[in-house]
């Protein structure tokens, strides 16, 4: 089943952007989050993640300038490659770095390791502590129902696309593209401005191990 039918009922009953704070900070309500979570939950179309060896086979060095919209987000952690897809097929792709202890799902806060799973983007922020953001909606229902039968009480939170340090102090103690996040999925200041201006709230995102 494609993606985009699958979905499509989900987000033609969202309003295409989310709200907006006077910081500039574009989100959705918590009702909006649960009713695209859920649907994302009972949705049965395939996952990406046994097509990243393919998808890395045919990787699409990102254009200069602008390039269109993406409703679709893949991560392959394990190539450290984030594919941006439209009508299923790869308008860019980025080397991303990732959590400091990049294998593995996930699980409490301060592992350092990144989400796996089935997302969306859930806010926007222009003024993100690291340069522009797109927040997931990680810890979903199900990463806080398997927190809780492992005894653990704060899953984290705050799992971002973003780019590079806004403080040139930090940036002294990075290599990118070298792992160096505490969980989320980075990129260039450059790559991350293109990559903010195409994808929408709401996006789905899969984060393959």
């Amino acid at each position: 089943m494609n993606f985009l039918f699958a979905i499509a009922g989900i987000f033609l009953s969202l309003p295409s952007h989310g709200l907006i704070s006077k910081e500039g900070i574009e989100y959705f309500t918590p009702e909006q989050k649960s009713y695209l979570e859920e649907g994302i939950a009972a949705s049965e179309w395939p996952s990406y993640c046994p097509m990243t060896a393919e998808l890395a086979k045919n990787r699409v060095k990102p254009p200069k300038g602008a390039i269109g919209k993406a409703e679709v987000l893949v991560v392959d952690k394990s190539r450290r490659l984030l594919h941006l897809l439209h009508n299923e097929q790869i308008i860019a792709s980025y080397r991303i770095a990732l959590g400091k202890s990049p294998v593995g799902d996930k699980v409490r806060e301060g592992d350092n390791k990144t989400p796996e799973g089935r997302y969306f983007i859930e806010l926007k922020n222009p003024k993100s502590e690291y340069h522009l953001g797109l927040k997931i909606n990680y810890p979903n229902k199900a990463d806080i129902e398997e927190a809780l039968r492992k005894g653990i009480k704060d899953p984290g939170k705050d799992i971002l696309f973003h780019g590079l340090p806004n403080s040139w102090y930090k940036r002294k103690f990075i290599n990118h593209p070298e792992d160096w996040t505490r969980g989320c999925m980075a990129v260039t200041d450059a790559q991350i401005e293109q990559i903010y201006a195409s994808v929408e709230m709401g996006s789905y995102v899969e984060i393959c191990p």
